[in-house]
């Protein structure tokens, strides 16, 4: 047996502070009638910029059947027989849910496996490289599943958000909240965990208020753990997170990797610019190492 892993382009693995060998598949962002494959025809930078340039709240689709399917080609000619796809959440899109069965058939003689890591971004990714490992190191499909699910129950995130209108209008976050948030400036705290979902986790006054918060919680949130992650990510306000990053690195002694990372266009059209987030990942009780 021989195991290949695929993501797709939310997981940010294509600036991940890592190296890897994941084959990724391509996200089509839309704004209005234009059509830019995420990583391909646009990337951070240009993307961000292009953001804050207009009033458009574009929306974007999942990677084709086609596109996985290229992908998995590619694993079987390299001797896979089993490939394990990471997408984002469920509960952020149902094209990983929906996958398997759509699937069928599509490429004969290898077995796709879709696992749900109820995240996004470079955590998603983080999920994924941790898949890999594990499968050049032996373990079987069974085995990476079930090592992949810690992970994920062990993975937790919080952000501030600039302007809710991308979540909004991409239905990522009730509508009422929304604009309840606009009205009265405030900067909610959101929360991506172990169901998937983003959900207000705290409503607080300020920008720089919420982010002392974000760094409270995830302090608090790890700091029974002997061995940690923390990724700081960002949406075009790089020095604002770098601030916090430095933080971080004082206050959390378990740290074993202090990262910091971009979140990827697919992301950032559902969140907007000046976003700032603060990731965990507890490895304690994990079977491998990074």
């Amino acid at each position: 047996m021989k195991i290949g892993i695929t993501s797709d382009c939310s997981s940010g693995l294509e600036y991940a502070p890592f190296e890897h060998k994941i084959k990724i598949t391509r996200t089509t962002i839309h704004f209005k009638d234009e059509e830019l494959i995420d990583g391909i025809d646009i990337k951070a930078d240009e993307f961000y910029k292009r953001l804050r340039e207009t009033d458009i709240v574009p929306t974007t689709s999942a990677p084709s059947l086609g596109e996985i399917a290229k992908k998995v080609e590619q694993w079987k000619k390299e001797g896979c027989t089993d490939v394990i796809h990471f997408p984002i959440s469920f509960k952020l899109s149902a094209y990983g849910e929906n996958l398997v069965n759509a699937f069928d058939d599509m490429v004969e003689g290898v077995n796709l496996h879709v696992f749900n890591c109820h995240s996004a971004c470079l955590m998603e990714g983080y999920c994924a490289h941790y898949a890999e490992i594990l499968a050049d190191r032996g373990y079987t499909v069974e085995e990476i599943m079930s090592e992949c699910q810690k992970f994920a129950d062990q993975t937790l995130t919080y952000f501030v958000v600039d302007d809710l209108k991308y979540l909004v209008k991409n239905g990522r976050l009730n509508a009422i909240a929304g604009f309840i948030g606009s009205l009265a400036k405030i900067k909610p705290i959101l929360k991506l965990g172990q169901e998937g979902t983003i959900d207000v986790f705290e409503k607080v006054r300020t920008r720089t208020r919420a982010l002392e918060r974000i760094k409270d919680l995830v302090v608090e949130g790890a700091k029974n753990a002997k061995e940690v992650i923390y990724i700081v990510l960002h949406a075009d306000c790089e020095d604002d997170a770098k601030v916090v990053l430095e933080d971080l690195k004082t206050r959390c002694q378990n740290g074993v990797r202090f990262d910091f990372t971009t979140v990827t266009p697919t992301v950032g059209a559902h969140i907007g610019c000046g976003v700032i987030g603060i990731s965990y990942i507890i490895l304690d009780g994990l079977k491998e190492k990074f």
